[in-house]
């Protein structure tokens, strides 16, 4: 182990943790079968096992077996492991009886469970170990010593530490540092005074001697600030890092006095780190200088200033983080900033309310986003004052946090504002945001219209379209993308999962990623939404209600569509051409009728165009009826002006299982710019059928083979024939 992080751990004990004994079994008898192993010829590994098991169960009656093991290369720290965790005085002496046999690495591993059971009885066998020649040996008994602790240990340590070789010294030094840190804790400070000096004058390396200097400071109180202040000037860099990290511990206004002394002479690099061990302290005296610091001069510092502000949580340094988060540094305003947004308390939102009034429009421009951050739904009111007023800027923050923050009722006000100023198109983007947070969840009818698992877009895949159907009809609102639900059609690679499907009609897709969770719902606009939109259509000039039209349609719903529906046959001609291309571009079965009709009867070619698209688009829902299905692509092949559109009618009337749609593909098999997209839907048809398949088939399918170019085709014509 690294000797620091060793000296960390062994810190930490002295600190006051105990060693990890594991909760134990009230039933000794459970304990038997793993003796038993332990002297029988099982393999090792099957009595590594029984050590393991012993670790938990073992009492005294188990440590005759597991002692034998100590001189076992392959099962030594097994046993040490059951040796440490039983609690009897046996195992001890089991582990003491072993030095005196056991040479190297295994002796060594014996002296350290002795310190890991802090075992007072071995006090006087590792002291007698610390002479010994071998180093290993020596300074695994000056750590344990330093583990057990207690006046022999500190005693038979503090008498080898002058006169310990060069290669166990170092353990000497760690073993008392653990006991004087022990000392500390306790309160004794002289006795933990003793133990520093001892060590800090030992000439041991850099960092033992760090730690005994940073003890010794601790120990003696606030007499210990002379030697702090020696550290904090030092030119050496540890011995710097070791007072920033004393300073932080020392209790008392004296530290806090200093260490606002040393700021003002300390070298500007060195500034930002006195200032957060103030800020780490709390000191309320830091207040004045943290303030003055966080108003100018260098960046580090004033940064280091505002962790101090921040911390202290004085009222008072409000107004100078303001003025900072508006500050041309970005550095700066972002300390700034993230001081105020982690504020606590409500101090903070009333000074971000008053900043809102300032005269400099960057300060009032940081103030409104602050308010975003902290989600100030108390500013709403002045929110909606800025968003109408002529600065560009400010309006532009203030709507876009009004769209995070406000709620139903500022509806009205923000409905308001459209076509006031320019920035139309931001205010729907608001209450387009806010009918989207207020939406509800509505699970409902799921259709699973395609699923696909692989390496999504474009790599291997598989079309999982009806494992998630089943998984769906099964009860399942939720599918994990795994291979243990779909194989692993792409190897090696993170897949993933996409989902095309209807809920209650309303189109969604979704794709998650390998190991993710994918939940069929939609989401439904409330009325307290809805209501103030639609009641601000009536009277409404043009540009406002065609924005007003615009939200309702990308919120959706039953009254969306009745007002878009209302508003095709507005007087006004670009109110009239918007809403009917909203119809045409609507996303639920429900405006099919209304698509029908305008593909029908529009006097205008392009709408009737957009419109026999959408029907055909709607037409392929799985949630609308077959007969209401056929019947609008039966239209849309005899309204379709081009082979295009006649193509896409033949496509969905491919994902049809019924003899009706087969009767609508036929004919077009006939037509030389058709019959390869009708031979493929006729085909498609066919195999929906269920066997035996209706005679229709059969004629179909040789009207396929006669028409198509396409082999592969023709021989799945030629199979449904025979069906």
């Amino acid at each position: 182990m690294d000797p620091a992080l060793r000296l960390s751990a062994l810190l930490a004990l002295a600190a006051g943790l105990s060693p990890h004994v594991p909760a134990r079994a009230a039933d000794a008898d459970r304990q038997q079968p793993f003796i038993a192993a332990l002297t029988s010829g099982v393999p090792s590994a099957e009595k590594a096992i029984a050590c393991k098991r012993l670790a938990l169960l073992g009492d005294k009656a188990a440590v005759p077996a597991l002692a034998p093991l100590l001189a076992d290369p392959e099962l030594a720290s097994w046993a040490r492991i059951a040796l440490e965790a039983i609690p009897d005085a046996e195992a001890a002496a089991a582990l003491r009886a072993a030095l005196g046999t056991l040479k190297g690495t295994l002796r060594v591993g014996a002296i350290h469970s002795l310190g890991a059971r802090r075992d007072a009885a071995s006090v006087g066998a590792l002291t007698a170990l610390l002479a010994d020649a071998d180093p290993d040996a020596a300074s695994a008994a000056a750590v344990a010593l330093g583990r057990i602790g207690g006046p022999a240990a500190v005693a038979a340590l503090s008498k080898s530490l002058s006169g310990a070789p060069a290669a166990v010294k170092p353990a000497v030094a760690e073993g008392c540092l653990v006991c004087a840190a022990r000392f500390l804790d306790a309160g004794a400070f002289a006795d933990a005074l003793r133990l520093y000096e001892a060590v800090r004058g030992a000439g041991v390396s850099v960092p033992l001697t760090l730690e005994a200097t940073r003890g010794v400071i601790l120990a003696r109180r606030d007499d210990g600030i002379p030697l702090l202040v020696e550290q904090l000037r030092s030119a050496d860099k540890a011995s710097f890092r070791i007072g920033l990290r004393t300073a932080r511990e020392v209790v008392g206004d004296r530290v806090a006095r200093m260490l606002l002394d040393e700021l003002s002479r300390a070298a500007p690099e060195r500034k930002p780190h006195l200032l957060y061990v103030l800020a780490d302290r709390g000191d309320a005296a830091a207040q004045p200088v943290a303030l003055q610091a966080a108003g100018a001069g260098d960046a580090p510092v004033r940064i280091a200033a505002m962790a101090v502000l921040e911390r202290l949580g004085d009222r008072a340094s409000l107004s100078v983080l303001l003025t900072a988060a508006a500050d041309a540094d970005p550095d700066v305003a972002g300390a700034a900033r993230t001081a105020l947004a982690r504020w606590p308390g409500a101090d903070v939102d009333a000074a971000l309310l008053a900043a809102l009034q300032a005269p400099e429009p960057a300060v009032r421009r940081t103030a409104i986003e602050l308010i975003g951050q902290r989600q100030v739904v108390g500013a709403i009111p002045a929110l909606l004052r800025v968003a109408g007023e002529a600065d560009e800027a400010l309006r532009i923050a203030a709507i876009k946090i009004l769209g995070e923050i406000a709620g139903p009722p500022d509806i009205p006000a923000l409905v308001a504002l459209l076509g006031t100023t320019g920035d139309s198109a931001l205010v729907e983007g608001a209450v387009r945001a806010i009918g989207a947070r207020y939406s509800r969840v509505a699970s409902g009818q799921v259709v699973i219209r395609k699923a696909m698992y692989g390496a999504l877009p474009g790599g291997p895949s598989a079309d999982v379209t009806a494992k998630v159907a089943k998984m769906v009809k099964s009860g399942a609102m939720t599918v994990d993308a795994s291979n243990g639900n779909f194989g692993d059609p792409a190897g090696g690679v993170v897949k993933k999962l996409s989902v095309e499907y209807t809920v209650n009609g309303v189109p969604c897709t979704q794709t998650v990623v390998e190991n993710g969770s994918l939940a069929f719902a939609s989401s439904v606009a409330p009325p307290e939404v809805i209501d103030p939109i639609h009641a601000a259509l009536a009277g409404s000039q043009a540009p406002k209600r065609l924005a007003l039209l615009r939200i309702l349609r990308a919120l959706g719903g039953v009254r969306a569509l009745e007002a878009v529906r209302a508003a095709a046959a507005d007087a006004d001609a670009g109110i009239r051409d918007a809403s009917l291309r909203m119809l045409c571009d609507w996303p639920t079965a429900d405006a099919l009728d209304d698509l029908v009709r305008l593909a029908r009867d529009s006097g205008d070619a392009a709408i009737r165009t957009l419109a026999l698209r959408g029907s055909v688009r709607l037409a392929q829902l799985d949630d609308v009826p077959a007969a209401g299905r056929i019947a609008a692509l039966r239209q849309a092949m005899s309204l379709a002006a081009g082979d295009e559109d006649r193509k896409l009618a033949l496509s969905a009337l491919g994902a049809s299982a019924s003899v009706e749609a087969l009767a609508q593909v036929v004919p077009h098999l006939a037509s030389a710019g058709l019959k390869e997209e009708a031979a493929l839907a006729a085909v498609l048809i066919a195999e929906k059928l269920s066997a035996p398949r209706p005679p229709e088939v059969a004629a179909a399918m040789a009207r396929v083979i006669a028409a198509t170019s396409d082999k592969d085709l023709a021989k799945r014509a030629r199979t449904l024939s025979g069906q």
